[in-house]
């Protein structure tokens, strides 16, 4: 275990909650990697392998769509992706690329569903700060998708080719969403 794991889990909105008991918990399973310019942390489809913390660096999040792939956000340190592999065995919804020479922490999820199996507290609050990250990302999203309703609805009143209907089915769909 690492004082520069306690150190980076401290500054995370994930561990927020947590006691430097905890925190070190969680170090103990931690591990560091560096992420080459162009690399790949993980691939869209792939199956989780556990939560990512930017330590330095730059990490691009993009989806891919029949255009061709879109960029969903921008981490840089203190950003946290692949949390969703914590809780789920989903494959990955999107793919993590370091823009520039990348340090991050991962929290292997086989190490933290043992936690969570044994009932750490440790690891109970880092789904409970899971929860917080998300609900912050759905309250964005909301926001955006209004926001690209009315600019739809003011650019073609009465269209059919994406009416505020169509925007609150796609709203629905994406409150599954997540990286």
């Amino acid at each position: 275990m690492s004082h520069e794991h306690t150190a980076a889990l401290k500054g995370t909105a994930i561990c927020r909650l947590l006691s430097e008991p905890e925190i070190e918990e969680l170090a103990a399973i931690a591990e560091r990697a560096m992420v080459p310019a162009g690399s790949e942390i993980f691939r869209e489809g792939d199956p989780g392998d556990g939560l990512y913390m930017v330590l330095a660096g730059e990490i691009d999040v993009v989806k891919r769509t029949p255009g061709g792939e879109r960029s969903l956000a921008r981490l840089g340190a203190g950003g946290v992706l692949g949390e969703m592999s914590l809780l789920t065995d989903d494959v990955r919804s999107a793919t993590g690329r370091a823009l520039v020479e990348t340090a991050v922490l991962r929290l292997p999820v086989t190490a933290f569903r043992a936690l969570l199996e044994r009932g750490s507290p440790a690891a109970l609050k880092v789904v409970a700060g899971i929860g917080e990250v998300l609900a912050r990302r759905v309250a964005t999203m909301n926001a955006q998708v209004l926001e690209l309703a009315e600019k739809v609805e003011k650019a073609q009143p009465g269209s059919e080719a994406m009416s505020v209907e169509k925007f609150v089915q796609l709203h629905r769909a994406l409150q599954v969403w997540s990286f």
